[in-house]
């Protein structure tokens, strides 16, 4: 009786140890090289999350509503990508400030907590990309074409490159057409610069906006995007500068019935994605998302000239106050001074730009 039951235990413990090593591998796969489940476990495998199958779901932050023409660029980003990829990677958009103001979510992106971000060019001079600084220097462009041929241009790829080169943490991937900006007010119309004269003029929270303000004699007022309606609402100041899209998509002729079409500015945007995310992509998917982002900006720049004739149209229809220039030089004048500020440690890229056919 005793040997059978010893036979039954040494029976039972074999099968155990037999089942302990099925377990072990029960995909029947090589174990893992050296290193290799230390990789997984730290997470640094996921580089290749968008490469082998797996979705990845990237976020995109914006500051303008669905309807504006450079949001519907960010869908159509997202889309050209989505397309690519068999929808292996998607982006989400985030419009009308949704993950909160221009310098926080480019803040985000720096931190690798948001993906993409579709910020003006001269809120990156702020961020240590100085040579964006030249494409907000007011009448730096003599019209819309003038300015893509110079984008598009060896002088455009250089100042595009200074965000990888000069901000950490994110990399700049395309321009965005935003049109050129105008100053709209409530009460008083600005039909000269001479009127501009003490006005509380809302601004980017950014330098080289508030200088040329304060050329203009008047008082620059950084207030976030987001709350420019009710400060026009509630008089905290008394007009802002935008583009046509950005002044109907906003509905700020509700509240600053005046539209002054200075174009005193045509800086574009720039979509910029996160250093951490480009670098968990594989070359391929790379490659995807700078040709899809340059597509879309070939998008922007019609969908914002189709949108800017039809919106004057609109806006007048509305009851906003059209004002037309015919000389714009005495804005010119007092303004000239930014480029000495802004501009003198880059007269090649300006040289350059002004020679652009």
């Amino acid at each position: 009786m005793k040997k059978r039951l010893l036979l039954l235990l040494l029976a039972v413990g074999l099968v155990l140890v037999v089942a302990a090593c099925g377990s072990a591998n029960e995909t029947n796969e090589p174990a893992p090289e050296a290193g290799e489940e230390n990789e997984a476990q730290s997470g640094e495998g996921e580089e290749e999350t968008a490469g082998n199958g797996e979705q990845m779901i990237l976020r995109y932050g914006e500051l303008n509503p669905d309807d504006h023409p450079i949001t519907e660029g960010a869908y159509e980003f997202a889309r050209l990508v989505e397309e690519a990829t068999d929808g292996r990677i998607k982006i989400e958009i985030f419009s009308a400030s949704a993950l909160g103001s221009e310098r926080e979510q480019l803040q985000s992106v720096q931190a690798g907590g948001l993906d993409f971000f579709r910020p003006n060019s001269s809120a990156l001079t702020d961020f240590g990309a100085d040579p964006m600084g030249v494409l907000a220097l007011p009448f730096i462009f003599e019209n819309r074409e003038h300015q893509w041929n110079a984008l598009n241009g060896p002088a455009g790829e250089e100042i595009l490159q200074s965000v990888e080169e000069f901000i950490g943490g994110m990399k700049g991937l395309t321009y965005y057409d935003d049109g050129a900006r105008h100053m709209f007010t409530q009460g008083s119309a600005v039909e000269s610069v001479e009127d501009m004269s003490g006005l509380k003029i809302r601004v980017p929270e950014n330098a080289i906006f508030m200088d040329m303000i304060s050329a203009f004699n008047a008082d620059p007022t950084p207030i976030n995007y987001a709350e420019l309606y009710s400060a026009l609402q509630t008089g905290i100041v008394d007009g802002a500068e935008n583009t046509i899209a950005g002044y109907l998509t906003n509905s700020f002729y509700e509240v600053a019935e005046n539209f002054s079409l200075t174009s005193h500015v045509a800086s574009p945007g720039v979509v910029v994605v996160s250093e951490m995310t480009w670098n968990k992509l594989s070359a391929e998917d790379q490659a995807i998302i700078e040709e899809a982002a340059q597509q879309s900006s070939e998008f922007v720049r019609t969908q914002t000239e189709k949108f800017e004739e039809e919106a004057l149209a609109e806006l007048e229809e509305l009851g906003a106050n059209i004002i037309q220039f015919d000389d714009l030089s005495s804005w010119q004048a007092e303004v000239s001074g930014l480029y000495d500020t802004y501009g003198g440690d880059f007269a090649d890229l300006i040289e350059s730009i002004r020679a652009t056919e």
